[in-house]
């Protein structure tokens, strides 16, 4: 059957019709996506306004090497891909300085969160000065009518100074930034926050979103995680979380996400593999790493979803060829990457990570597309319908009574969604409907009589009717986001106050295939009703299968070792022996030597280096390495394990090691100095860790010659996990080999790394 479509046109609000078999197919894009509007846009949040397009803001920062700071920065894009520059968030005449510090104080404004509470946009950001005095790290908060602003700061802070424990007895000031929120389907409010220095926790807010209440819960441990994104999907909350060590160094960031997943908002949260993510051995699954294309530094996302229905992670990342955009201020570009769920878990292009190339991008061409900020004209208008405008653009208004029916029609497994109210009072309801024609279609309904969102369908006479609860404290005066997905006889309801994935309720029921084929209608019975930002689009969501993990090959006996005969001449010191074999293992004592640079004093050592020669082409090397840490709390960071050795200043490695208590292993880079100065360095804080580590590298050659490291952890040296990739020069392969380092014991008590095997896969 012929039917006829309104494709969304280049300006938000406009429509073009054609055949619905001409919705084009996906559209092509190359990360990164705002080359020519800024070179720098980190940490973003993202939501849909309602007049079209999609809103992102990011952390304060220069947008070119010419550029002052901007004080948080907004861009606004139609298609996900092609974005134009808005203007910042703050100026320096109206951004908040009620810290108490004096007026000149370096003022930092970070990591912004980007919501719809209660009828007005929230924008939750990190407010941090270092001084004169004691830190100021809050979370605070401005508000706005529109996405664009103005924005206004409230003057108070949503979470204050708090402080964490060390060590026992030294206490500091924990790190609150990087905020995120959700709402439950009880509508209670949850704000994630928090970093390195403190780790992430999670509060209960007030009911408009801008007051912390009671106390906090802890989700990780100190040094292992920020950047908190939460997913409330299928029965479960995910949340996704960044890996401290390297957001912002350059090159040498790492910077993956990885995941955990609760059946409560509060966790506690586990990995695929059941480990949880709190503590101080703490797991995660890997979501989105570097894969050792130009991209490093790949976190710090959100979560958007293109009319189609297909997620898509929101990210930062570093191009490592060009790594700054001032100074040594890193370049941090916007880039997205399709978000698959795959055995209920999120995980990026398949496991495959940012791409660099020309790919399949977000599907934003509908059946329906409309803004309502020039009229009806593709639709049927009965009477007692018209457009209204107010801060945030125009909308429909009906004063209730017939419905509101697309002229366009979709017959197809889809997805509508829009946003809607009541007008004010005791009762009425609100509704969008698929396939509006006679007796059938698919309608979800918010109530407010029963306080529920309803959804009927069916055919004819058969009619099927599905409820579920709103929160005691919806609003049904305010705007409210419904999305109905109809696939392979299902459909699935949902309201959210933004589309966020927070949805307040949920339905899913079967229904009949062809129940849902037809045009689109907006309807209210009992009261008057506003609609804005309606679109309807075929559901496309990629079924992805995740790309497989690396074949190691077999154990080449030639090149491994258990050092049962002490170590052979194919391996070589870069300075003094630093370990004795002796009955199969390989003793390193850790020292305070370092290859770091930064964390290395002016007259201090650097550390030698167990090495030896590789063949060329793919190879995996493997150890196990055990630093008996115990319930002990370090001083320093000592760590051992293996690294790829170009030279002092040129190297990555994959190493146990602890922060205090915290235990991880650090997939770590180091590149020489682009400007002189002390080389950059940057790490991935892994896990789950323990004392007895499995670790492997694995290398393969790139087309343009670099090496490739990509690391694997296992606990047990059978089930292993892989991660990320790390990435040096092309020419000469380095050296691989062990090492141990960076001990700065006060008391002068030992410590030891014990290796039992070096082992090569070929």
């Amino acid at each position: 059957m012929a039917a006829t479509v309104a494709l969304i046109a280049a300006a938000a609000g406009q429509t073009a019709v054609a055949e619905e078999d001409s919705v084009p197919d996906a559209p092509t894009y190359t990360n990164p996506l705002l080359t020519g509007v800024t070179d720098n846009f980190a940490d973003p949040t993202i939501i849909r306004g309602r007049d079209g397009y999609w809103y992102a803001y990011a952390t304060n920062g220069p947008r070119s090497a010419d550029d002052h700071r901007q004080i948080m920065m907004i861009t606004r894009s139609t298609n996900l891909i092609d974005w134009e520059w808005v203007g910042p968030v703050f100026t320096p005449d109206t951004m908040p300085t009620y810290d108490g510090k004096p007026a000149d104080a370096n003022r930092q404004f970070w990591a912004p969160e980007i919501a719809y509470v209660d009828g007005q946009y929230v924008l939750y950001y990190s407010y941090v000065v270092e001084g004169p005095g004691e830190p100021w790290r809050v979370v605070a908060a401005a508000t706005a009518d529109h996405p664009a602003g103005p924005w206004t700061d409230t003057g108070e802070v949503v979470v204050g100074n708090e402080t964490w424990e060390v060590r026992p007895g030294e206490t500091q000031i924990r790190n609150n930034i990087d905020p995120d929120l959700l709402t439950a389907p009880d509508g209670t409010r949850y704000l994630y926050y928090g970093s390195v220095q403190g780790g992430v926790r999670v509060v209960k807010l007030s009911d408009d979103g801008l007051r912390a209440q009671g106390e906090p819960t802890q989700l990780t441990d100190a040094h292992r995680y920020e950047a908190a994104y939460v997913v409330h999907r299928d029965g479960y909350y995910y949340l996704m979380m960044s890996v401290i060590g390297g957001c912002c160094a350059g090159a040498a960031s790492g910077y993956p996400v990885m995941a955990g997943r609760s059946e409560d908002p509060k966790g506690p949260f586990v990995d695929r593999d059941g480990h949880p993510v709190n503590g101080p051995t703490g797991g995660g699954t890997p979501v989105l790493a570097p894969n050792g294309n130009k991209w490093v530094s790949t976190g710090h996302n959100a979560v958007a979803t293109d009319l189609s229905g297909q997620d898509w992670i929101v990210s930062h990342a570093i191009d490592r060829a060009a790594p700054y955009v001032k100074g040594r201020e890193s370049a941090r570009h916007l880039v997205i990457t399709r978000l698959d769920w795959i055995d209920g878990w999120p995980v990026g292009n398949a496991g495959k990570g940012i791409p660099d190339g020309p790919e399949a991008g977000p599907r934003t061409a509908a059946v329906v597309a409309e803004a309502f900020e020039g009229g009806f004209a593709a639709w049927d208008v009965p009477e007692g319908w018209e457009t209204r405008t107010e801060a945030a653009g125009g909308y429909a208004h009906t004063s209730g009574g017939q419905s509101l029916v697309s002229q366009a029609t979709i017959t197809r497994d889809s997805r509508v969604r829009g946003t809607v109210r009541l007008d004010p009072g005791d009762s009425g309801k609100v509704g969008l409907v698929i396939g509006a024609a006679g007796h059938k279609g698919v309608t979800a309904w918010i109530d407010r009589a029963q306080g529920r969102l309803v959804v009927e369908s069916g055919m004819g006479r058969q009619q099927v009717m599905e409820t579920a609860p709103l929160p005691d404290t919806f609003h049904y005066d305010t705007w409210h986001e419904i999305e109905i997905e109809v696939t392979d006889g299902q459909v699935h309801a949902s309201v959210t106050e933004s589309g966020q994935y927070d949805p307040v309720a949920e339905i899913e029921t079967a229904i009949s295939p062809a129940a849902a084929n037809g045009p689109v209608a907006l309807t209210a019975e009992g009261t008057g009703a506003d609609f804005d930002d309606v679109t309807a689009a075929p559901y496309r969501v990629v079924d992805a299968e995740m790309a497989p993990p690396p074949e190691v090959g077999t154990l080449d006996q030639d090149l491994s070792t258990d050092f049962t005969d002490g170590i052979g001449p194919e391996w070589n010191w870069t300075g003094d022996p630093a370990a004795t074999a002796e009955d199969g293992d390989l003793s390193f004592d850790i020292t305070s030597a370092t290859l770091i640079e930064r964390r290395r004093p002016s007259d201090g050592e650097v550390p030698s280096l167990l090495l030896r020669d590789m063949p060329e082409g793919e190879w995996t090397a493997e150890t196990t390495v055990t630093i008996p840490f115990g319930t002990s709390i370090p001083y320093g960071w000592p760590q051992a394990g293996l690294i790829a050795y170009g030279n002092d200043e040129d190297w990555a490695a994959l190493a146990y090691t602890t922060r205090e208590s915290r235990r991880f292993t650090a997939f770590a880079r180091q590149v020489p100095p682009p400007d002189g100065r002390e080389a950059v360095y940057g790490h991935a804080a892994l896990g789950p860790s323990d004392d007895t580590m499995h670790l492997r590298l694995r290398h393969t050659v790139a087309g343009n010659g670099e090496h490739l490291y990509r690391a694997a952890l296992s606990l047990d040296g059978e089930h292993w996990q892989w991660h990320g990739t790390r990435t040096l020069p092309a020419g000469q392969q380095p050296r691989i080999g062990l090492f141990a380092m960076d001990y700065a014991d006060r008391n002068d008590e030992p410590l030891t790394a014990t290796f039992d095997a070096f082992r090569v896969y070929r």
